[in-house]
Parts: C-alpha cells; sequence; structure tokens
C-alpha cells in the first residue's frame, strides 16, 4: 500500500493594516485657492460693468433727456361778461369746435329792453337837437333883421340927424343886442343837445354792446374741456364755464442748468410719449425760458436770508413737434412726456 501525504498547508502571511498614524497624508491645497474662485467673479464682474459703463457713456454723451417735461398749449377759459341766466348750452363734453360758433346763449330779455329804452332816449335828444337848431336859424334871421334896422337907422342919422331920431338908432341898437345874445344862446343850446345826442348814442351802443354778451362764441378753434354750465345756471362775471384747448401743443421740459451747456436752438428732439409708448415723435428745441423755474413762482425763493443751501436749478425749455397737427390730434397739456435732445447737432443760427 502507497503512503498517502497529506498535503501541506501552507500559511499565507498578510502584512498587518498600519495604523492609521503611518498612512500618508494628502498633498496640502495651495494656500489661498479657496478664496480665489469668488475674487476672479468679483474682478470679471467689475470689468463687465466697466465696459458696460463705458458702452452706455458713449452712447449717451451727446445726449441730454428729463421726465421733468409735459405737452403744453394754449388754453382759453371762458367766461360770460355779464350776469343773466343761461338758456341754452350747444356743445357737450371734449366737442371741436370752430372759431365763432355759439355754444351759450344767456337770456336776452333784459339786455332787449335796455336796448329800445337806449334808442328811445337817443330819438328824444335827437329831436331836442333839432328843436335846437330850428330855434338858432329863428334867432339868426332876427339877429340880420335887426343888423339891418340898425344899419339903416345909423347911417341916416349920420346922414342928417333930423332924419332919424336918436332913440330910435338906440333902440334898433339894442334889438341887435338882444338878437346876437339870443343867437349866442341858441348856439348853446345846440352844443348842449348835441352832447345829449352823444351820450344818448354811447348809451345805445352800451345796451346794443351788453346784449351781444348774451350769446358766448368760441374765441378759437379746438376742442371743449371742462365743461362747467348747464341750462338753467345763473352765471356771473369772472365765472368760468367752459375752457378751449387749441390744437397747437408743444414740449415744456425742466432741464436742469447744468445740462444746458451744450443745448442749442433748432437741435433735434426725439419725444417719447408715456401714453403712446410704441411711437416716438420728432421735434426740436424752440426756445429757453429767460429765467428759472423757481424765480417766476408764486413764492419765489429768498437767498438772502438763513443758511443758504445750493440746489441746482431747472430751466423751461419750449420744444416744438416737427410732425403733422393730425399726429398731434390726441395730445393735451398735461401730458408727461421724455424728450432726449442731441447736443452734437448743430443748432439754430
Amino acid at each position: 500500500m502507497a503512503n498517502t501525504q497529506a498535503p501541506e498547508l501552507r500559511q499565507e502571511t498578510f502584512p498587518k493594516e498600519e495604523s492609521a498614524s503611518r498612512r500618508p497624508k494628502p498633498a496640502p491645497a495651495p494656500a489661498g485657492s479657496g478664496k480665489r474662485k469668488p475674487l476672479t467673479i468679483l474682478t470679471l464682474l467689475i470689468v463687465v460693468a466697466a465696459i458696460i459703463g463705458v458702452v452706455a457713456w458713449f452712447l449717451t454723451r451727446n445726449y441730454e433727456s428729463t421726465d421733468d417735461a409735459f405737452i403744453d398749449g394754449h388754453v382759453i377759459d371762458a367766461s360770460p361778461r355779464i350776469s343773466a341766466q343761461v338758456t341754452e348750452v350747444y356743445f357737450n363734453d371734449n366737442q371741436e369746435v370752430k372759431q365763432g360758433d355759439l355754444l351759450v346763449q344767456l337770456d336776452p330779455r333784459s339786455f332787449q329792453v335796455a336796448v329800445e329804452k337806449a334808442q328811445a332816449q337817443l330819438a328824444q335828444a335827437k329831436a331836442q337837437a333839432g328843436q335846437a337848431r330850428a330855434q338858432l336859424a329863428q334867432q339868426s334871421a332876427q339877429a340880420v333883421i335887426a343888423g339891418q334896422n340898425f344899419n339903416r337907422d345909423s347911417s341916416l342919422f349920420h346922414q342928417d340927424i333930423r332924419a332919424v331920431a336918436k332913440e330910435d338908432v338906440e333902440t334898433t341898437k339894442a334889438t341887435l343886442d338882444a338878437a346876437s345874445a339870443s343867437v349866442q344862446a341858441a348856439q348853446s343850446e345846440i352844443g348842449s343837445a348835441d352832447a345829449a345826442v352823444q351820450a344818448a348814442q354811447a348809451s345805445l351802443d352800451d345796451a346794443t354792446l351788453n346784449r351781444s354778451y348774451t350769446e358766448i362764441r368760441a374765441a378759437e378753434s379746438g376742442r371743449v374741456a371742462h365743461k362747467s354750465v348747464e341750462v338753467g345756471d345763473y352765471v356771473t362775471p369772472g365765472q368760468t364755464l367752459f375752457s378751449i384747448v387749441q390744437h397747437d401743443v408743444w414740449v415744456t421740459a425742466n432741464f436742469k442748468e447744468t445740462q444746458l451747456t451744450r443745448m442749442r436752438e433748432g437741435q433735434p428732439v426725439t419725444v417719447h410719449i408715456d401714453a403712446f409708448p410704441d411711437r416716438d415723435l420728432k421735434a426740436h428745441v424752440d426756445s429757453f425760458q429767460p429765467g428759472t423755474g423757481s424765480r417766476f413762482s408764486v413764492l419765489p425763493a429768498e437767498n438772502a436770508t438763513g443758511n443758504y443751501v445750493k440746489v441746482v436749478q431747472r430751466i423751461p425749455v419750449k420744444i416744438v413737434f416737427d410732425e403733422p397737427e393730425d399726429v398731434l390730434m390726441n395730445l393735451g397739456p398735461g401730458m408727461s412726456v421724455e424728450p432726449k435732445v442731441n447736443v452734437a447737432a448743430p443748432g439754430r443760427e
């Protein structure tokens, strides 16, 4: 029998795990690497902001703009010149009117009576003036006869004192003097009568003028606004019944005084209308107000008293549109706009 040997069991030995203290440590990160990334981002942001700022300055350096600007125009307030009751109103709110259109009718009856009374007084004064002239003609004729009698008697008396008595000459002389005095009195009466005629004519003109004031007509063409009159109202002089806004509108822009250094009359302007943001309108600088807005305010600043604080002032600039009238029909005084003036463009010479 063969001897069988059991296989040797080889015992493998594994290296013992090294202690944690003996493990190799990872290489330390470079100093400051954790803070470098935010600093790089911040630097990039500053560079981008600087580039944007330079581009924005380059694009806007030749323009001046302000949001302190509004549509302006001629607004006519209509008020009566007499006190009367309203009998008719011939317009509605925001209606288009033409110059001379009858808009309000006041009760004319009392004013018609005044006209008729003045006409009667004028006729009476003219009649008295006619009587005075007739009286003058009569007195003048008597003075002529008295003069002829005196000349005849005086001539005869100087030729022959026996032909005419001296008393007769003196009588004709007295008659002539009386006739001359009557002529002068009649002339004075004519002067007074003529003055009375002129006064009566003035009264008639005044009454006729007051009667014409019972018709309130449109002073200019435009659109009616701020209607505040109705049939039956009793109106008085100075009371605003309505306003008429003319179609001729422009922009009043209150620029800072530091923005006017390069601004000149005639320079082109682009006007942005807040109510119509889809379209900008073309315009040009028309004129500058000769003074700041605060100087013409109700209570102007008094800089000679108290502590003075310098404040940049604003000067109103008138900007006129270069658009046709039909484009400006929907613009009204008080609407907000933003004008942008090209101060690099040449102005008006």
